[in-house]
């Protein structure tokens, strides 16, 4: 069974992977059981980086999931098919606020370094599974065809995928991930982490660096301890005290700005496939 409809594997092959602010392609309201998140803070919708530009955001994830299943429908009908059609949902995206670690006081508090809920997301995967439960095996053939990985499908991805340029968006994710590493490396990064471990020491923490406390191996439960919310606390505040987060993200800002000029041609090619497929996906959003 599906987890989620193939326009969002569809966008992960186009773009540079999908956006961590998670989309919510079924527009189902929230789970009932699931609180919401606590709102960003300013300091997260602050935390844009260059590379954000060539990829494709929660909002833009949500249209494409709905164009492509609209297509999925309409070649339904031709086949003499129903298809329930996913609803529509605006959708806020901040692809970075997890990126350096827990930043937000409020989160931490709640959460400590437990991933916070994401009630949309449960509630979307809720609907399609729903959905996927009540086809019977003729309109599934329709849809996902044979293989599972054809039929209505196939044929709506393709359309998406129109006069799109080919381009190893893999590559991109690779060298996002190094831009990552070497901010860590950064002599300025470097001496940030340690007034940072210095600090957490000072509230009787022994960490390195963010990284450490953050995968703690004792963070482990469905709920946090006390001990997990008191460290995320303090790693919040040593964050803040020592502008760790903000001198972090603006070196990993210049390295992935250093690269989009040394790849100019390349980066180019991104932005044209990127603008091409949403291009595709404005023309099919009432198909």
């Amino acid at each position: 069974m599906r987890a989620r409809p193939a326009a969002v594997a569809a966008v992960c092959l186009v773009a540079a992977g999908c956006s961590s602010g998670g989309a919510d392609p079924a527009g189902s309201s929230p789970a009932r059981h699931t609180p919401r998140p606590p709102a960003p803070t300013r300091e997260v919708r602050n935390l844009v980086l260059p590379f954000d530009a060539y990829t494709l955001d929660s909002p833009q994830v949500a249209r494409i999931a709905v164009a492509q299943d609209r297509l999925i429908g309409s070649c339904m009908a031709r086949r003499g098919f129903q298809w329930l059609r996913l609803p529509e949902r605006r959708t806020e995206s901040w692809p970075n606020r997890g990126r350096y670690g827990l930043i937000e006081a409020e989160p931490a508090k709640r959460y400590g370094y437990h991933p916070l809920p994401d009630p949309r997301s449960e509630a979307a995967e809720a609907w399609i599974a729903r959905r996927e439960e009540g086809l019977t095996p003729k309109e599934r053939t329709a849809a996902y065809g044979r293989d599972g990985t054809s039929g209505c499908e196939k044929e709506a991805a393709r359309e998406l995928l129109r006069n799109v340029p080919k381009v190893d968006f893999g590559r991109l994710d690779r060298i996002s991930a190094d831009t990552y590493e070497r901010a860590k490396r950064h002599p300025d990064v470097v001496k940030a982490f340690a007034r940072w471990s210095a600090c957490m020491r000072a509230e009787g923490f022994r960490y390195p660096d963010p990284m450490a406390a953050n995968n703690d191996h004792r963070w482990t439960g469905d709920s946090p301890s006390q001990a997990e919310i008191a460290t995320a606390r303090a790693d919040v505040a040593c964050k803040r005290r020592t502008s760790l987060v903000r001198i972090w993200w603006r070196t990993e800002a210049d390295y992935q700005e250093r690269q989009i000029q040394q790849h100019a041609k390349w980066f180019a090619r991104i932005r044209l496939a990127r603008t091409r497929y949403l291009t595709n996906v404005d023309a099919h959003d009432d198909a």
